[in-house]
């Protein structure tokens, strides 16, 4: 089994991309300019990884997103070989959201962490200049294939939501979004997953 999921620079491409941002939940659009296959084969790919229950799938309004089953038998051995790779595709909506600018927090939550039915895709803390965001959000749709929702709170706002245990913001935090940036003083409540970009 091993040998079929390794037996193309492709495919290696892909599983090593789903597998260096387990926690990310991805497009058939995104998979493919990540991970550089040709859209016939990743198909095709897909449709094996899925048979092979390697990926976790959700569905919003039709686009389905594809995720790591960290449940999948050969999911140790993978990581392990993982380690040893040289190029580890990025993430490249994260290499995005990094330069977005002074943000003291920006979280991927709903369809960016197989999470579809949370409330915003993305959540920004902080002055940001409208310009910026919707560049980034042009990215962000691309890849989610979609309209995508998000919030933009000021950091006092975020702290008086957050002291008030606000339904919103505890949404987001206790369904482990990706923390690209996190400036703020409640970094240690969150469940942060470690972003990998080479």
């Amino acid at each position: 089994m091993l040998a079929q999921l390794l037996s193309s620079k492709p495919k290696t491409n892909l599983i090593n991309l789903l597998l260096a941002h387990p926690a990310r939940s991805f497009s058939f659009t995104e998979l493919r300019l990540a991970s550089g296959c040709q859209s016939k084969l990743l198909k095709l790919t897909l449709k094996e990884l899925r048979q092979m229950e390697f990926l976790n799938i959700t569905e919003k309004k039709r686009v389905k997103y594809y995720q790591t089953n960290k449940h999948f038998a050969l999911y140790p051995e993978l990581v392990n070989l993982l380690r040893k790779a040289r190029n580890v595709p990025q993430d490249l909506l994260v290499a995005k959201a990094s330069k977005i600018g002074k943000c003291r927090l920006i979280a991927l939550t709903g369809v960016f962490v197989g999470k579809p039915r949370i409330e915003t895709d993305l959540l920004f803390v902080g002055r940001i200049r409208p310009s910026r965001v919707a560049n980034f959000l042009k990215v962000a749709e691309k890849f989610a294939e979609q309209e995508v929702s998000f919030t933009i709170l000021t950091p006092h706002e975020f702290e008086y939501r957050k002291s008030l245990n606000d339904r919103f913001v505890k949404n987001i935090l206790e369904n482990n979004p990706i923390l690209v940036v996190d400036k703020t003083k409640y970094r240690n409540l969150t469940k942060k997953k470690r972003v990998w970009i080479r």
